[in-house]
């Protein structure tokens, strides 16, 4: 079963709200089949942000290792917990330790059947190890087809401190798996190890690293897995030849679960262990001077040192709303040592409306981070609501981007002016508020204060240690505290957690998650016409994919609606399904941002760029109406059966001065029309005006134009139904002009006599609809959002 856990954000300054679970993924579903499409790490982030403007995080989903296993690399020092010499020539040991970096002959990788690294700790050694990984993967599924359950296959180790790498596929269980299906997994698990063992002898390896394969998102208890591998490694010793060549079996977990149940059936199955080496630990930490606070998968460090020579992942500073980095102590610090080019970097996002909260990322440059996170704040009365929520959201982003460690400043202490006490404590809070309801992966947070800032590091000492004495005292009786947890998911269900910025659009991502995990006839179809936008580079990838998960992709284009068909077994198809989606939401982006850039362009043109405040990485802001404001529409909506839900109005100066300069050309006045789109392109065209891509009719009968009605009746008949849980409609200024009739083989409006380049404005049906075939004659004004009559729901 697959939990979601969800979060709305509607507001910059609002908290992240309560997380809620939700029974997702049923049972009778193949689990292999519908994870390894979540495993589609990359594929998944970008579906997700482009398709809705979420951000997600998946919990408990690997490629078959332990489940504690997440695809950022673990901070541990090699522990060993068992040693056994139980032949002449085998030794067994049991190890917590991190695969990627523990040093033996061969690992074992816990891969799929695609031995597609996507996630967990295939992700982890993949990424470690360098591309030849995954190429030599790709290149064995291309000779001999998928992997059988039980068998191995071996690639080079890359980068890795080993010499190879073995992927062993392990068997498969339901959820409450009967006797009968355990008892015959057990036999391919068996088999499983039987063959590593047997491939690291034949090419001639002296150790070997293996994980607790299928006891993972694979469903195969713990326990019994721990039990096979060592009865399984203890039967093939006694039947080893004399004159073998010695061979260390190392069991390597870095999750303590795992690493017990190791150590308990080797004691059990094999004996007590000889007597431990006496330096068990190698390069222990020291142990700080500062205080810290645990706080389940979250870790909260208190340091003293320069911000700008941190080696976090992610650093945070805050930054004015002229997105200047020389103003401020901290910004400047690290622009001095991050070089020019992190400031070039943000001026290339100032075309837009600045907003308080808004979370800009920039490389990391000369820094020794991967990326810098800048709060746009500024000295507000709401600047500590403003600075708390944007902590929580560059947390949320840093986890949503896959980093563990972040590291923040003093913030507000500079040029915000707030008391040193007042920060530690909106600081400190922030990092609780978080840390009650994540469940991804372990992530270090670390509060850097200037050394010779005394004040400031006593005022986050006292504050620290309060919040640590309150915490020891709250514990339950079980010993943890109220709030936490303790690993990625205590249920250890796999899990998708999604952050969404509205209810409906959190609707619409769970809507569109139970579509893509419950492919059942082995057929999917992605109608979206963005597969225009698609490279030459994207079409050799469709042709891989075909390969890769052994489907047939098929494009289809006709009466202006296009889209990809995939045909296949459900668990290849499940996978290209994301992988299509991933790359149409990747075309669609690069598109807005061509969009954006001839836009300006334009008006840079027409010597109208300098009236366009460009002060941040948005063109456009929706700000919703309160209710007294949206009153009106609401009854004028009700007339034509339509509920409202939300009104949102737009801004976009960029689009609204290109619509007055057609307002010039064309010398009528605009009709008020309605266009209804997809969820997916309702940020879109805000963001670039409307395009005949975004909301193509179900016929072109005026021609191959953008289409719009008059008549909110036929919101729901000019346009096709889809399967969404809202209708979205946009209310338009419309410069329709000198018109007249169209016809289905229009691309351009007709001439209006013998001159080919005197034009008609636009073409219409002689009743409600009209169609424009310059997008720049329109401007959205409202974004409308409605339920829909007689919906029935899958959530």
């Amino acid at each position: 079963m697959l939990l979601v856990s969800c979060k709305c954000n509607s507001a910059p300054e609002a908290s992240q709200g309560n997380a809620f679970t939700f029974d997702f993924f049923a049972p009778s579903c193949d689990p292999r089949s519908s994870f390894l499409c979540l495993t589609k790490g990359k594929s998944w982030k970008i579906t997700k942000e482009g398709k809705f403007q979420c951000t997600a995080q998946i919990h408990n989903v690997e490629d078959g290792a332990a489940s504690s296993f997440s695809h950022s690399k673990a901070n541990i020092v090699p522990e060993i917990r068992y040693h056994k010499q139980i032949s002449k020539n085998l030794k067994v040991s049991v190890w917590k330790d991190d695969l990627t970096t523990h040093k033996v002959d061969a690992v074992v990788n816990a891969a799929n059947e695609y031995l597609s690294h996507g996630a967990g700790l295939a992700l982890a050694l993949s990424q470690a190890g360098g591309r030849v990984i995954q190429e030599t993967s790709k290149e064995i599924i291309k000779q001999v087809g998928k992997v059988p359950t039980g068998k191995v296959v071996a690639t080079p180790a890359g980068n890795l401190p080993c010499k190879m790498v073995i992927h062993a596929v392990g068997p498969c269980v339901s959820k409450g798996a009967t006797s009968r299906e355990l008892q015959e997994a057990s036999a391919l698990l068996e088999k499983t190890i039987v063959n590593i063992l047997r491939k690291a002898e034949y090419d001639s390896m002296q150790s070997v690293a293996i994980p607790a394969i299928s006891s993972g998102i694979f469903n195969f208890p713990l326990s019994k897995c721990a039990d096979i591998i060592a009865t399984t490694v203890k039967d093939c010793s006694e039947k080893r030849m004399p004159g073998a060549r010695t061979l260390e079996v190392r069991l390597v977990n870095n999750d303590s679960p795992s690493v017990h149940q190791m150590e308990r059936a080797c004691c059990q199955f094999l004996g007590s262990s000889d007597p431990l080496p006496k330096k068990n630990q190698v390069n222990a930490k020291t142990q700080s001077p500062f205080p810290s606070l645990d706080l389940g998968n979250v870790t909260l460090c208190l340091k003293k040192d320069a911000i700008e020579n941190e080696t976090s992942d992610v650093i945070v500073d805050t930054i004015g709303q002229d997105l200047n980095l020389s103003s401020g102590q901290v910004s400047c610090a690290l622009l001095k040592k991050a070089g020019q080019k992190m400031q070039e970097e943000i001026k290339q996002f100032k075309h837009g409306l600045a907003s308080e909260g808004d979370i800009i990322a920039t490389s990391g440059f000369y820094l020794s981070c991967k990326e810098v996170y800048h709060i746009v704040c500024s000295t507000t009365k709401w600047v500590k609501q403003i600075l708390q929520s944007g902590i929580k959201k560059c947390l949320w982003k840093a986890s949503s981007d896959g980093y563990t460690s972040i590291s923040f400043p003093a913030l507000g202490t500079g040029n915000l002016g707030l008391r040193k006490d007042e920060v530690s404590q909106i600081m400190t809070g922030a990092v609780q508020d978080f840390a009650e309801t994540y469940t991804g992966p372990k992530i270090q947070i670390f509060f850097v204060i200037f050394p010779k800032d005394t004040d400031t590091l006593k005022a986050f000492e006292k504050k620290i240690d309060s919040t640590s004495t309150r915490l020891q005292n709250s514990r339950s009786p079980n010993g943890k505290s109220p709030g936490f947890h303790d690993s990625p998911d205590i249920r250890k269900e796999p899990a998708v957690e999604i952050i969404a910025p509205s209810p409906e659009a959190l609707r619409e991502a769970k809507m569109w998650l139970y579509k893509i995990l419950h492919i059942h006839s082995g057929c999917v179809q992605i109608n979206n016409n963005n597969i225009m936008h698609l490279s030459q580079k994207d079409h050799e990838r469709l042709m891989s994919l075909q390969h890769d998960y052994n489907v047939v992709i098929t494009e289809f284009f006709k009466e202006g609606r296009g889209g990809i068909i995939i045909n296949g077994e459900s668990v290849g198809v499940h996978c290209a399904a994301v992988e299509v989606e991933a790359m149409l939401c990747q075309a669609q982006e690069d598109f807005a941002h061509s969009e954006e850039k001839e836009m300006l362009g334009d008006l840079d043109n027409l010597g109208q760029g300098q009236q366009i405040d460009r002060m941040s990485n948005k063109l456009y802001k929706k700000t919703p109406l309160i209710e007294w404001d949206k009153k009106d529409k609401m009854k004028f909506f009700e007339k034509f059966k339509l509920r409202v839900v939300k009104v949102e109005k737009i801004e976009n100066p960029v689009l609204k001065e290109l619509f007055d300069l057609n307002c010039k050309r064309i010398q009528a006045q605009p009709k008020r029309l309605y266009q209804c789109v997809n969820a997916q392109f309702c940020d879109l065209t805000c963001r670039v005006g409307f395009q005949r891509e975004y909301a193509p009719p179900k016929a072109q009968r005026g021609g191959a134009g953008i289409y719009f009605t008059s008549d909110l009746r036929k919101v729901t008949s000019l346009w096709p139904e889809n399967e969404e849980e809202y209708l979205y409609i946009i209310e338009a200024q419309v410069l329709t002009g000198t018109d007249t009739h169209g016809s289905p083989d229009l691309i351009v409006p007709p001439p209006i006599g013998r001159d080919p380049l005197v034009c008609y404005d636009s073409v219409t049906d002689g009743r409600d609809t009209h169609i424009i075939f310059n997008g720049q004659q329109a401007y959205p004004e409202f974004l409308i959002t409605c339920t829909k009559q007689g919906k029935e729901s899958y959530i």
